[in-house]
């Protein structure tokens, strides 16, 4: 349904939409990639349901996209001290 269709957008749509900015250095079509994403409500996945749990809250496509990058990029390889939303969640606790 529709959130397979916005699943598509940002996945697909959006980087292809983004590449082509990067590879023609237009920054125009770089910039109308981001602002879709701003507009366009978040994901909902098990990735940023945890994130939820967390209070770490995301607004748009772009919040959530964030967070599966971060996840990626930190979580997932138990890198938390090098991760700035790692390190402030685990002085919290």
């Amino acid at each position: 349904g529709n959130q397979m269709v916005q699943n598509i957008i940002i996945n697909t749509i959006i980087p292809v939409l983004f590449a082509y900015g990067i590879y023609h250095n237009e920054q125009l079509y770089k910039d109308k990639a981001i602002q879709w994403l701003q507009q366009l409500p978040a994901e909902k996945n098990t990735i940023t349901e945890r994130w939820k749990q967390l209070a770490i809250s995301h607004q748009n496509a772009f919040d959530s996209q964030s967070l599966l990058q971060l996840t990626k990029l930190y979580c997932n390889k138990h890198e938390c001290l090098k991760c700035a939303v790692g390190n402030k969640l685990l002085r919290q606790e």
